[in-house]
């Protein structure tokens, strides 16, 4: 299991993400869309990090302000609704 950081900034306003995904190839599959964009055609990536963990990564994590957690799939579902958006 892997847990992958994506901070972008979109205007001047930060976007935080983190994504539980399950190997390498998917922490790469998700860099290379954030190196792109993020969840906006205006977000640019400044700052990433990959961890691998062991054991199991709670879905709700608490205490942490502009927080945006997901599984590798909604991640990326979102990521290309925008480019979809009319």
């Amino acid at each position: 299991m892997w847990l992958v950081y994506l901070r972008f900034d979109d205007g001047g306003t930060v976007r935080t993400y983190h994504i539980r995904t399950h190997n390498r190839d998917m922490v790469d599959e998700l860099l290379k869309l954030a190196e792109q964009r993020g969840l906006s055609l205006t977000a640019k990536l400044v700052e990433y990090a990959a961890f691998i963990t062991s054991g199991t990564i709670k879905l709700k994590p608490m205490l942490v302000p502009n927080f945006h957690f997901y599984e590798h799939a909604d991640f990326v579902r979102h990521w290309n609704e925008v480019a979809s958006a009319p």
